[in-house]
């Protein structure tokens, strides 16, 4: 039978053939992102095996049957979250959550990271730090010598024989929400922080990608995760069905008695010195101020609630929360807002500054990853969602999800979320001019106040009263509204400020 051409490109630059012998493309070129992209093209051809190419690029066409479902095709490189999602963590040192039922892959994929930084079968295998419930700090931290206990006058004299996972470049958390409350305690200062401490000794964590799982994501498991815990992960992995097409795979494994972890090819493991270089450069990525900007429009407002308080900084899902209270309990008809359009009222929440710079840092990492020197609004689009996935609990009372078409975007937090980003896109465009003018103040503000006299600074000062004003009663109070005048309010004080300190100078 002729070769299939479409076949042939479905095999990217990797394939294995009846043996299972690894078989690797030329690459384009020596750099760190070719070589970056073969280990993503490996794993989804030969080890993972997942067809699901849910983060999408390009123009799109759809195709609808009767029924309505419809199924989207775009022009551009597709990729699998279930694998570049854990390889954008690899290469940033930062953390994510990979959930889905058992044998799944999670643990799988986790490995394999874990196995292309360079680290050999055994010491993954050994590093992986199982959930359990008799867990405790001992098993996650090490413990102090028997002998040093016996002799020691004081706590500085007992050597502590940290767990050796603790230094590994990979880690691996199965089943972290099997884990007891107090040791989850002490894995959030180690997983946050950085370091852990024990008789007033330290231990540090060093530069390194965590890869917690949990069979799902609705608080399952056995313990209930802390907040703070589940706060310092910083982006979801879901997990994806095997798709039976590919069968005949895991017969050659049978046969074989091989997995995926026995065959990765020495072109894709990476060096300490390559992994540092790539996050070096993946940092270098531009983000320009447009895309910038549209990144703070959509979170800037998810935190805002008019009815919150009747004071005006007050006006944050914060205060509700502070005082044991709900959007949902306060988002109703008494609130003007037309629920329909406004972000606010979907979300029982915000999201703090960590979820800002972990979008930024995953946006400039999947730019970097298709070979682009600046991060556009599409990596954004596609990154944001698996970022907030764990981060923003919606509201399930909203008038928002009342339309049927909106009601099935609570059972996929994915497209909830990349759908108000893409209101959050539209609504922009019309605020877009708002903000630039609230941005000039910023600019002339931040370019110094030295040399500025007392009139140039009344004259500003009156010119920011005067925007006050027309957002107080021009525009009708949202969430985009209430972060310009809070914005406006903070440099009008800061020239009154400075202003009070001229006429005291004189």
């Amino acid at each position: 039978m002729a070769d299939n051409p479409l076949l042939n490109l479905l095999k990217g630059r990797a394939s294995a053939g009846p043996d299972l012998r690894v078989h690797l493309s030329q690459r384009d070129g020596a750099s760190l992102h070719d070589k970056m992209r073969q280990a993503y093209w490996w794993i989804t051809n030969n080890a993972v095996i997942c067809p699901f190419y849910d983060i999408e690029f390009g123009q799109n066409a759809s195709l609808k049957n009767s029924a309505g479902d419809q199924l989207v095709l775009h022009d551009d490189m597709s990729y699998s979250s279930f694998v570049l999602i854990p390889l954008l963590t690899l290469f940033t040192a930062r953390r994510a959550l990979m959930v889905g039922g058992p044998g799944r892959g999670k643990t799988s994929s986790a490995v394999l990271m874990g196995l292309i930084s360079g680290m050999d079968k055994e010491a993954v295998r050994k590093g992986i730090l199982r959930g359990h419930p008799q867990l405790t700090i001992s098993d996650l931290l090490g413990a102090p010598l028997p002998s040093d206990m016996l002799k020691a006058e004081q706590m500085s004299e007992v050597k502590v024989s940290w767990r050796q996972w603790i230094g590994q470049r990979v880690k691996i958390v199965d089943e972290y929400n099997r884990i007891p409350t107090k040791t989850q305690s002490a894995l959030l200062s180690l997983m946050g922080d950085g370091y852990a401490e024990m008789f007033d000794q330290y231990v540090y964590a060093g530069r390194s990608s965590w890869f917690l799982t949990a069979n799902d994501d609705a608080g399952g498991g056995t313990f209930q995760v802390i907040e703070a815990l589940k706060d310092r992960i910083d982006v979801v992995v879901r997990a994806v069905p095997f798709n039976s097409a590919f069968i005949h795979t895991l017969l050659q494994r049978i046969e074989t008695d091989k997995s995926p972890e026995d065959l990765v090819p020495t072109e894709i493991v990476f060096t300490k010195d390559e992994l540092d270089a790539i996050f070096a450069e993946i940092l270098r990525v531009q983000v320009p101020r447009p895309v910038l900007d549209k990144l703070a429009f959509f979170l800037g407002q998810l935190d805002f609630c008019r009815m919150a308080s009747p004071h005006f900084e007050a006006k944050s899902k914060d205060t509700l929360r502070l005082a044991g209270s709900s959007v949902s309990k306060v988002c109703n008809e008494q609130c003007p807002l037309d629920k329909r359009t406004h972000l606010c009222t979907q979300t029982e929440n915000g999201v703090s500054a960590r979820a800002f710079q972990t979008c930024i840092h995953y946006a400039k990492a999947m730019a970097f990853f298709r070979g682009n020197g600046q991060v556009g609004t599409d990596d954004l689009r596609q990154i944001v969602p698996w970022v907030l996935h764990e981060k923003l609990v919606p509201n399930v009372r909203s008038a928002f999800f009342e339309e049927q078409k909106n009601a099935s975007l609570l059972q996929d937090r994915v497209a909830w979320i990349r759908n108000m980003f893409d209101m959050a896109l539209d609504q922009f465009t019309r605020h877009e001019k708002t903000r630039a003018e609230v941005v000039t103040f910023r600019e002339e503000l931040d370019a110094g106040l030295e040399g500025v006299d007392l009139k140039t600074t009344e004259a500003r000062i009156g010119k920011i009263s005067a925007m006050l004003k027309q957002l107080m009663t021009k525009s009708e109070l949202s969430g985009p509204i209430w972060e310009d005048v809070i914005h406006l309010k903070s440099i009008y004080s800061r020239y009154r400020n400075y202003a009070a300190w001229l006429k005291r100078a004189r």
